[in-house]
């Protein structure tokens, strides 16, 4: 194949990696493995681009990394579909994300030396996303963005969780969480590279980020619950093999989430560190597909446990 079609192929790849990763970057049970890498990676100006997320995890959170619960083994086989648009704002790209996430998790609890199953699916919550470029973040078309050459860039994330998923009190485990939530973070990559579509573009990024939760009023004990925020920091390193296909080492640290239930505290604040890998390449000009594996490496008593698989397929549009 030509030289031009493995340039076209991997600015696909380059624009496709721009879109939020994160089954809640987006689904709060991809959280679990975080936003993933090169998932703030410059956007073309006037990009758009569909994202398609399989999420199959297992561990003791369902589909919320704030939701541990010890001792209880659960699957979760989750999908999002997801839509980004990459716009001007003041000479600086603007990533607005739409991610439409739902799933089946199946919980295993031991209780009196009997082991019951339990199964919940549907429609998880809404998340809604702007990434606003600070620095190293200009607004671009086409040409310009392929002769670019990146260095530092930081980026300020928004995430608005919305309770739109299935939720019952009454069950173990549930899609929705039954609460609004909102997530702020600082993306910041430095990139070594003449430009993203040098076969040998190699990148540091720290991805930090805090998660406030709304109120719970129909928690399943008690009353009213509440959590304390969650704390994410998130490192990847990257590095292009060839000019359609790129891996990276990643790292994931969670802190917080102590929950409190009609004002007393249940002492779970969790702690958990995760290391993984991710390989993506370019399939032709419009597509590319990442696949990511998360283990969980260390963790407290209530922090995350198991293992995650995130498979994603992109089309520019």
């Amino acid at each position: 194949m030509s030289a031009a079609f493995w340039r076209g192929a991997l600015l696909a790849a380059r624009l496709s990696a721009c879109a939020i990763v994160p089954y809640l970057a987006c689904s709060p049970a991809a959280q679990a493995q975080g936003e993933g890498p090169r998932a703030y990676e410059l956007a073309r100006e006037g990009s758009r681009l569909l994202s398609l997320y399989g999420i199959f995890s297992r561990g003791n959170a369902s589909f919320d990394p704030a939701a541990v619960t010890p001792g209880v083994e659960t699957d979760v086989n989750g999908a999002i579909i997801e839509y980004s648009h990459g716009l001007a704002l003041n000479g600086k790209v603007v990533t607005l994300i739409a991610s439409l996430p739902a799933g089946v998790a199946s919980a295993s609890v031991n209780t009196g030396g009997a082991t019951h199953s339990y199964t919940r699916s549907g429609g998880s919550d809404l998340q809604l996303t702007a990434v606003f470029g600070l620095m190293g973040s200009p607004a671009l078309p086409e040409k310009e963005y392929e002769n670019y050459q990146p260095r530092l860039a930081l980026s300020a994330l928004s995430r608005v969780y919305a309770p739109t998923g299935a939720y019952d009190r009454n069950a173990p485990i549930n899609p929705g969480q039954n609460r609004w939530a909102l997530q702020l973070g600082l993306p910041l990559s430095y990139y070594i590279g003449q430009t993203f579509l040098d076969p040998a573009l190699t990148s540091f990024e720290l991805q930090p980020s805090i998660t406030w939760y709304g109120d719970n009023n129909e928690p399943p004990q008690g009353n009213h619950s509440s959590e304390a925020p969650l704390l994410q920091l998130e490192g990847h390193l990257t590095r292009n093999l060839t000019e359609s296909l790129w891996v990276s080492v990643d790292a994931l640290f969670m802190d917080g989430a102590e929950t409190t239930i009609d004002d007393v505290s249940q002492h779970d604040r969790q702690r958990s560190f995760a290391l993984g890998a991710t390989v993506s390449v370019a399939v032709n000009a419009t597509v590319s597909a990442t696949l990511s594996y998360t283990d969980t490496v260390s963790r407290n008593y209530d922090g995350v446990s198991g293992h995650a698989i995130r498979v994603i397929a992109e089309f520019s549009l």
